[in-house]
């Protein structure tokens, strides 16, 4: 074959190839998203089948985008953490209309919206979606084509299963947009129908495996599949509801849908672009319209063929969302109202005292296994004696069981009618369970507990907190093992752990050489987590992962974070979401004798316990960005309300910011100034009555660039 001849037949085949590609995502998205199949299986098996050939004869032609890559390759070794171009945040929840109204209440004000005194509150468009049981994912596009998919991991960082999400044929591969933006961010849920799962748990059954719980999990087991074969078997689905584009992206002329102002006209061009969208969703134009949303589909979800635990109501207009913000765990414009739990009579076995690692003392009660929510209940905590003492239990009393957001079971009520003659009541024992110690209540606290610091189950509870996930994340030393090495001794406080060697731990049982080596390996590399994650592992009472990480980046190690908790900690109460029953928690740890002498053993095993030059660079740009790096608003509160001129309410925050200053939601005497545009409310009223000083925004851009305010 000639010279010319070849490169026409390359020509025709990648001619081809782009037609076909065209063709089967065609077909798929009418076939997967749309319901409205394009063509019989037989042909589209055949184009496939083409492609295929074509593919394997010229593999420079295997695009990104190919059907074909929807499943196939070889099984992965794990997967890979990445972190989210933009954030996963969890949803507040409401779990009533009444709850339902005050975050709309909240809302307002934060809008500076909040109506005078016996007036209708204003009508705010919203968007009901419903709220569907299954594992969120974050898909980003680059040029239109998915570069990479991830779990939702921390919210800040997930795993990368990119392999896996491109089998789910409802997930597509290209954007079906002529001009898409450089990058583009989607969010949304993987699920299991009803259907496909009652298939799944029958092919399990027949081959003797253990069926799956519920959905859920099994949609979450398949994701992270190391064998993308194994996930396309399971035909898992997606919808789409969340949709992040470059902020200064316009599309050209007549290349497809505009850029979205709303949250509902953010689903139109999920759609456009060829995701599936539930077709449930509904825009409201009030509160009411919500309610009565909610309403018909607490009955109606029960026809649906997959799971849904609530809706989601969702201020639509994206720029009074950025306007609302965020709080640290949430969106302030967004939130879950999670339908009533189903509810299930049980008989009360048995009361059984937890020790936890702070040494509260949990009452738990183990009652007769029974189905709920999916899947099969047989424990439920009573948190504390105050709960206990409600309850009245007695033994042998029949109970109610339900789950709390139809995920943790807790005892509801009990039928204190079917009660068996004769029964006891049952209550907390008044020693430790665990090592017989005298259990102390103190005045005000909710919460019993065992105050001997020697305790093995407060040591095991430690233990397992420092090698979570969220803290040092190591790999390998599970339940069992803690309880091993504490039972035999090995272990007294978390430094111990660092001291033992894989010849000790290949000689405890179900612990092979391989095993013991990986997991010196593991606690080895645990020493570089960073010092957030080493705060959080401390296990201090009040100081959860997003607490320890505020925190870390303010006080750049244990020895600053303990000078302020001792000698200033009103420093440690202006860190934004932190409050005197923390700065108060951290006095009193730091306070201990052998806390302290804990932190001086985990220095002597190669700890920091301080940021490193990253993390120190991280916290002087925002501290450059809060004010306290200086800057022409340095130290000064400022308070927005009303519309700008010119600015939006996030576009002056970030400018305030930017010089130094700190944005408030409220006036008070401690504010400097207030920023007013048009149509100001309340919060100019009250900064006349306090004396506090107004800006317009022409005076605020003078204060910007360093001269008096007008």
């Amino acid at each position: 074959m000639s010279a010319s001849s070849a490169t026409d037949a390359a020509r025709s085949a990648a001619a081809r190839a782009s037609e076909l590609r065209a063709l089967l995502n065609r077909a798929a998205h009418a076939y997967y998203v749309l319901d409205a199949p394009l063509m019989e299986d037989p042909v589209y098996d055949r184009l496939y089948r083409e492609l295929l050939e074509l593919e394997s004869a010229h593999p420079e032609l295997r695009a990104i985008d190919s059907p074909t890559r929807r499943v196939g390759g070889a099984p992965a070794e794990g997967f890979t953490t990445v972190t989210h171009r933009i954030g996963l945040l969890s949803l507040d929840n409401a779990f009533s209309f009444a709850e339902l109204e005050g975050w709309y209440g909240r809302l307002l004000k934060v809008l500076d919206r909040t109506p005078a005194p016996e007036a209708p509150l204003p009508a705010l468009a919203l968007v009901g979606e419903l709220k569907i049981d299954g594992n969120a994912l974050a898909l980003s596009y680059e040029n239109g084509v998915l570069v990479r998919a991830a779990t939702r991991g921390d919210g800040e960082r997930g795993e990368e299963i990119t392999a896996n999400v491109r089998t789910i044929r409802s997930v597509p591969l290209r954007l079906a947009i002529a001009d898409p933006p450089a990058w583009v961010e989607v969010r949304g849920e993987a699920l299991i129908p009803d259907g496909t799962f009652a298939a799944i748990n029958a092919e399990r059954a027949a081959r003797g495996e253990a069926p799956f719980a519920n959905p859920r999990n099994a949609c979450a087991g398949t994701l992270r599949q190391l064998d993308p074969a194994v996930v396309a078997a399971r035909r898992l689905e997606f919808f789409a509801y969340i949709l992040h584009l470059p902020p200064d992206w316009e599309p050209a002329e007549g290349s497809g849908p505009a850029v979205p102002a709303s949250q509902w006209e953010s689903l139109r061009w999920l759609e456009a672009a060829g995701f599936r969208v539930n077709p449930h969703a509904a825009l409201c134009p009030d509160l009411a319209a919500v309610e009565a949303f909610c309403t018909l589909w607490e009955e109606k979800r029960r026809s649906l063929p997959y799971a849904t635990d609530g809706v989601v109501v969702k201020l639509d207009d994206l720029r009074l969302q950025a306007e609302a913000g965020f709080t640290q765990k949430a969106p302030r414009w967004a939130i879950a109202l999670k339908y009533a739990a189903e509810e299930a009579p049980s008989r009360l076995l048995r009361l059984v005292a937890q020790v936890g690692r702070t040494g509260a003392v949990t009452p738990v009660a183990e009652f007769e296994p029974v189905p709920l929510a999916g899947t099969t209940v047989s424990r439920a905590t009573l948190h504390n004696a105050d709960r206990l003492a409600e309850l009245d239990l007695h033994a042998g009393d029949t109970i109610v069981v339900r789950k709390a957001g139809e995920i943790i079971p807790e005892v509801v009520r009990v039928l204190s009618e079917l009660r068996p003659a004769g029964a006891l009541p049952v209550g907390l024992p008044v020693t430790c369970p665990e090592c017989g110690s005298a259990l102390v209540r103190e005045e005000g606290e909710a919460a019993t507990r065992c105050v001997n610091s020697s305790c093995p189950a407060i040591l095991r509870g430690s233990l397992r907190h420092w090698v979570s996930k969220g803290a040092l994340d190591v790999d390998g030393l599970g339940s069992k093992l803690i309880e091993q090495l504490v039972d035999r001794g090995l272990v007294r406080s978390i430094a111990d752990l660092y001291r033992l060697d894989a010849a000790l731990l290949a000689s405890l049982e179900r612990l092979g050489e391989k095993s013991a080596a990986n997991l010196v390996a593991a606690l080895e590399a645990s020493r570089r987590q960073p010092w957030h994650r080493q705060l959080y592992g401390l296990g201090i009472h009040h100081v959860g992962e997003v607490n320890a990480k505020a925190l870390a980046h303010t006080f750049l190690s244990a020895d600053a974070l303990a000078a302020a908790a001792a000698e200033r900690p009103e420093a440690i109460t202006a860190v934004y979401g932190i409050g005197g029953e923390i700065a108060q928690s951290l006095q009193q740890w730091f306070a201990t004798p052998a806390n302290r002498q804990l932190l001086e053993r985990l220095q002597g095993c190669g700890f920091p316990l301080a940021a490193d030059a990253e993390e120190r660079e991280a916290a002087a740009r925002a501290a450059a960005a809060s004010g306290t790096g200086g800057g022409p608003l340095a130290g000064a509160t400022l308070v927005l309300t009303g519309t700008l001129p010119t600015l939006t309410r996030s576009e002056a925050k970030a400018l305030i910011e930017a010089a130094g200053g700190k944005v408030s939601g409220s006036v008070s005497r401690k504010t400097t100034y207030v920023v007013a545009g048009e149509e100001a409310g309340s919060k100019l009223d009250k900064a006349r009555e306090l004396g506090v000083a107004v800006l317009d925004e022409a005076a605020l851009r003078a204060l910007l660039e360093g001269g008096p305010a007008g």
